[in-house]
């Protein structure tokens, strides 16, 4: 079949996207080929995502004492070091108040491993998502006050906690912030705010999750007391076995998987695999995860079991899992979250719903927001997502009750909902608010949501219609003949998949479906061959009574190009690819 690659950029999919195929410079492709013995579409592929000549080798093989920053580049990374030594000789108690996201949690356990190696002297908080929403609060901090900590940590969370951890009632305790959300200028007057992205910050890890921050500084800390001569009675921490909770933080908060988060995920994977973390472990077996996890498993499988504790339960529960090593409360805790998981879906399913309907009276606008009473405020986020998802816009959910609002908010690319929230915020319109570019959450009095509205027209009105066009970049189009396991191999160099380093996505120009299988009356099988005879399936989740279905369905009615993303077959015992289908486009 000849495929006009210019008709089909200029042509809409059965989805109304527009596909476009990623340029690359052949030169380049044909160097790295040449020069590293790579597969032409490995280095294409290696090529679209900017790797160059004196990056390749680090991103193939990353090594840790090549590949990780400079910890001392990070602000008040010294003070904050120097303060728990301090508090390790004088045996001061020491308290760590840490989100409740799987950043959060997952920062909080290394930090705790890794302190309990100098004192039994910690208390660990986690705020309760639905009670005392987003950072550290003054009940938290009374409460550390009456349990007479000393030192105090706040993960994940802190940067914007003004007057709440500098508040004079507390001044006997020394806060140290580890955090990696956008600050005002103005920022807590406390004894160290490590941060890369406070507005004084000089470093290069911008991109780092929280808990790629905390391990830096346990990195520095680390050396700091080896200089002590504080390990002399005692082995050193092994900080690279930290890094399974490392990968896990980094992925499910959706940071950029480029640089030292690429190096965190990619060994951090390799020690999940080895299952060294046990309730790690325990999550992904019940999850029926049957092949070595990935970090889509990570972000989509065991994140959303983590998260359900603080969305409809007892938010200290992830940590508690992911420090223990007690194989009875491991068992208990992981059940837990997995049934948790399921109710939150119950509950997610119908207040998206509800707000399915308030959206699509919004299809003109160029911003959704929807909102209800006392809807759960645990899944707002994922309802936000998921409206985003239909409509490729920037999306709003608020949960009133008693006249306050509490929203989560999501974005797409090219405009910053997160600098948009600070603006209300710092315009009055709202409570509270803040958060990145991508994600951010905010509180609003219920008589400012009109008012709140038509800051949010202002703003938006100025943004071109074009970045609201949903286009799908693919890597290269492909033949039928070309899904092989060298195909398999040759991807799996790019893993691990993530922000900024997506699985790679193909256009299939000449396959011909034999037949199709309905699965639970959901999704639909494909079954075709290639040139050779292999028999390959593809499968197209969800799309059951969608137009994509339609088309499946009918089949033998059209020629259709298969945009999809190749895995190994995981329901068979022989070693073949097979097509996840994301879209298709109909040709003459």
């Amino acid at each position: 079949m000849n495929i006009n690659i210019t008709k089909i950029e200029s042509s809409l999919s059965l989805s109304n996207r527009k596909w476009k195929f990623k340029k690359v410079d052949e030169r380049n492709v044909i160097y790295l080929a040449q020069k590293y013995n790579l597969k032409y579409i490995v280095s294409k592929l290696l090529v679209i995502r900017g790797v160059t000549d004196e990056t390749i080798l680090t991103f193939l093989n990353p090594v840790i004492n090549q590949d990780l920053p400079n910890p001392d580049d990070l602000k008040d990374i010294n003070k904050a070091s120097e303060r728990v030594i301090e508090a390790i000789k004088k045996k001061h108690k020491i308290g760590i108040i840490a989100d409740y996201d799987v950043d959060g949690s997952t920062s909080a356990s290394i930090l705790f491993k890794f302190l309990r190696n100098f004192t039994t002297s910690i208390i660990l908080k986690i705020p309760n998502r639905l009670i005392d929403g987003y950072g550290p609060n003054i009940k938290l901090m009374q409460e550390m006050l009456d349990n007479k900590i000393d030192l105090l940590f706040t993960l994940d969370c802190g940067t914007t906690s003004n007057e709440i951890i500098d508040n004079k009632k507390f001044k006997e305790i020394d806060v140290i912030v580890i955090d990696h959300h956008l600050s005002d200028e103005s920022l807590p007057n406390v004894h160290a705010i490590i941060n890369p992205n406070r507005h004084d910050d000089t470093s290069d890890c911008q991109q780092l999750a929280a808990v790629g921050v905390t391990f830096l500084f346990l990195m520095h800390l680390r050396k700091s007391l080896r200089e002590q001569n504080m390990f002399q009675e005692q082995k050193e921490p092994n900080l690279l076995s930290y890094l399974d909770l490392v990968a896990l933080g980094t992925v499910c908060d959706v940071v950029e998987l480029k640089k030292y988060n690429r190096f965190f995920v990619k060994k951090g994977l390799e020690l999940i695999h080895k299952r060294y973390h046990k309730g790690i472990s325990k999550l992904i077996d019940n999850s029926k995860i049957a092949s070595s996890p990935t970090s889509q498993d990570l972000g989509f499988i065991v994140g959303p079991q983590i998260n359900a504790a603080s969305r409809i339960d007892d938010s200290s529960l992830a940590s508690k899992l992911l420090i223990t090593n007690d194989i009875e409360q491991i068992e208990s805790i992981s059940r837990k979250l997995f049934l948790l998981n399921e109710k939150r879906k119950l509950i997610e399913s119908q207040i998206f719903d509800d707000a399915k309907k308030q959206a699509s009276k919004q299809e003109d606008s160029k911003y959704i927001l929807v909102y209800g009473n006392d809807w759960h405020k645990g899944v707002l986020g994922i309802i936000a997502s998921k409206i985003l998802e239909i409509y490729y816009k920037p999306v709003i959910v608020i949960s009133f009750l008693n006249k306050i609002g509490v929203g989560s908010a999501r974005s797409i690319d090219n405009i910053d909902l997160g600098k948009i929230i600070f603006q209300a915020k710092h315009e009055n319109i709202i409570i509270s608010g803040g958060g990145h570019s991508m994600a951010a959450g905010l509180k609003i009095d219920n008589s400012n949501l009109d008012l709140f509205k038509q800051f949010l027209d202002k703003i938006f009105f100025s943004y071109d219609n074009k970045i609201f066009e949903r286009t799908d970049y693919f890597d290269s189009l492909i033949s039928v003949n070309d899904l092989n396991l060298e195909l398999l191999e040759g991807i799996g160099k790019i893993e691990p998949y993530g922000k900024a380093n997506p699985e790679p996505i193909f256009v299939i120009n000449d396959i011909k479906i034999d037949s199709i299988k309905v699965i639970k009356n959901k999704h639909i099988l494909l079954f075709f061959e290639n040139d050779l005879g292999q028999k390959i399936k593809g499968i197209s989740f969800n799309v059951k009574d969608t137009i994509l279905g339609d088309y499946l369905e009918k089949f033998n009615q059209y020629k259709l190009l298969i945009a999809c993303t190749i895995t190994l077959d995981k329901f068979t015992t022989k070693q073949v690819p097979q097509l996840i289908v994301k879209d298709i486009m109909k040709i003459d």
